[in-house]
């Protein structure tokens, strides 16, 4: 889902959910609107989820990487400290 969503202005990007807000609950009853609200909330909720648990990985990746790049570094120093003695 790569469509541009980070090219819309911010401003009209809320503007359009006030919007769409407003007209589904003029045209939805109290409990379609609740319905419906917490429907809206689980999918926003959702998101959230997955990108913080993807976060959580990407960090964990990352840091990975780092260590492994800092061993890789060790090593290396104590390869040159060897050459240097023999």
């Amino acid at each position: 889902m790569n469509y541009s969503l980070n090219q819309i202005d911010p401003c009209t990007f809320t503007g359009s959910a006030v919007l769409i807000g407003l007209i589904l609950a003029k045209e939805l009853n109290d409990l379609e609107q609740d319905s419906v609200g917490n429907w809206l909330q689980l999918i926003g909720l959702t998101i959230q989820t997955y990108q913080s648990q993807q976060a959580v990985v990407d960090q964990k990746n990352n840091t990975d990487q780092k260590d492994l790049d800092a061993v890789k570094r060790a090593i290396e120093k104590i390869n040159e400290e060897l050459k240097k003695i023999k």
